[in-house]
């Protein structure tokens, strides 16, 4: 098969060995691979958790809020 002037083969699907992700969204950029995922080399879905979110009173007698999750240190 040529493509854009590039000859070469296509397999098919027989060594795609996919999964789904779930992550949780921090108030940092992530980007998710296949390769952090284990023996995967496609990812077939990946399912973002709701941000966090919780207010609490606060000695000034309002309400603080606090939105999203800072990322654990590697």
């Amino acid at each position: 098969m040529t493509i854009l002037g590039v000859e070469g083969e296509m397999s098919g699907s027989e060594d795609i060995s996919a999964t789904s992700a779930t992550v949780t969204p921090y108030t940092t950029a992530q980007t998710i691979t296949p390769s952090d995922l284990g023996d995967y080399n496609s990812i077939t879905q990946i399912n973002v958790a709701a941000i966090a979110y919780s207010e609490s009173d606060n000695a000034a007698g309002g309400v603080t809020v606090t939105i999203g999750t800072v990322a654990p240190t590697p």
